[in-house]
């Protein structure tokens, strides 16, 4: 028989919760479902109090960092909510499942704001649909936490750790096929560079999540190369999108260029689309897409962070089996553009039909 008394056992519960908002976070990403779901953990714990609300968020958080690495500026999170939930619950339930989740909203907007340098866009972070989203995912975490918070036995924490260890290794393995199987697609190319990324802190304040995958060439970063602020790659987004809607671009794009210029160190980073144009019906990787051609005034990523002129094009597209939406982009400046077009096409076509 298992046997824990007073702290230890208050520590051992706290961790075997912890376990919740891990499984919470990769079942949502399995679902297709808005927000995260990773305080659950901490909300649970927190019946118990606001340390063991704290300690559980702390755990879920420094969990989820291999799945996703924005957890290494995103780790209070799940555990401040956890703590004012704590905090607030007995006396004022309601009040303090809001308050939780404005804390846990105001810390994903920290964490965005660490990441980029932009701490004066915190009040608009607020007015997003992303913040909506992510208030009613920690009162939701809140409402469990009330549920999953009454196991009080070592046998019960044990099965409830097992079980949420279960979810989290089959929702990942959904996981591994919907969002990261694409990525054998995109193979070496001589003379440029191919990333993979999660770009789930980046698109929350739009309701999106997904990954990144991307190219740029060896010169992008050297001024008066053709390769200079060249882009190449495919946004890989949860649920189904309208891809007729050329505003679909604009939005992801510019939240995405937006956080690069921040992360590379350029002060007030912006992003206008300029124009879209001549937009085709086609197909892509056998699915019903529609090619454009569009342009936009940001910012370079280099010193001294002067304004340039991007074009190019982009094929959306939505793969109903692994229920995804594509973007296809690829950018370069404006007076290059026609040098680089024929390089642009043949590297998209390599990702295969």
């Amino acid at each position: 028989m298992i046997r824990l008394e007073g702290r230890k056992w208050l520590i051992a519960r706290s961790a075997a919760l912890s376990l919740l908002g891990v499984a919470g976070r990769i079942l949502g990403d399995a679902l297709h479902v808005p927000g995260y779901f990773d305080s659950v953990g901490a909300a649970s714990a927190a019946v118990s109090g606001p340390a063991w609300g704290l300690l559980s968020g702390l755990i879920s958080g420094a969990l989820l960092i291999p799945y996703y690495k924005a957890y290494l500026i995103g780790l209070a999170a799940p555990a401040l909510m956890g703590l004012v939930y704590g905090l607030l619950r007995e006396r004022y339930r309601v009040l303090g499942s809001l308050a939780a989740a404005l804390v846990y909203v105001l810390s994903w907007a920290a964490a965005y704001c660490a990441a980029t340098g932009t701490w004066s866009r915190i009040p608009a972070f607020l007015q997003t649909r992303g913040a909506f989203i992510l208030m009613l995912d920690a009162v939701l975490c809140a409402g469990l936490g009330e549920i999953f918070g009454r196991v009080s036995t070592p046998r019960g924490a044990l099965a409830l750790s097992l079980a949420s260890l279960a979810v989290a290794g089959a929702s990942w393995a959904v996981v591994r096929q919907n969002e990261w199987g694409v990525v054998s697609r995109f193979s070496d190319r001589p003379g440029w560079e191919r990333f993979h990324t999660k770009m789930d802190l980046v698109w929350i304040w739009m309701g999106g999540k997904g990954i990144n995958n991307y190219y740029y060439p060896e010169t992008r970063f050297e001024r008066g190369e053709p390769g200079y602020q060249v882009w190449v790659g495919l946004y890989w987004i949860q649920g189904r999108r309208d891809v007729k809607d050329v505003s679909l671009v604009s939005e992801f794009a510019v939240w995405d260029q937006n956080f690069w210029l921040g992360a590379h160190g350029a002060p007030d980073p912006y992003t206008y689309v300029i124009d879209v144009w001549n937009i085709t019906e086609t197909e892509f990787w056998g699915h019903r897409a529609y090619l454009m051609y569009g342009g936009m005034v940001t910012k370079s990523d280099v010193e001294p962070y002067e304004e340039v002129w991007i074009e190019g094009f982009f094929i959306t597209f939505y793969d109903e089996e692994l229920d995804r939406t594509g973007i296809v982009y690829a950018c370069a400046l404006k007076d290059v553009l026609p040098e680089m077009k024929d390089e642009l096409w043949a590297l998209v076509r390599s990702w295969g039909s």
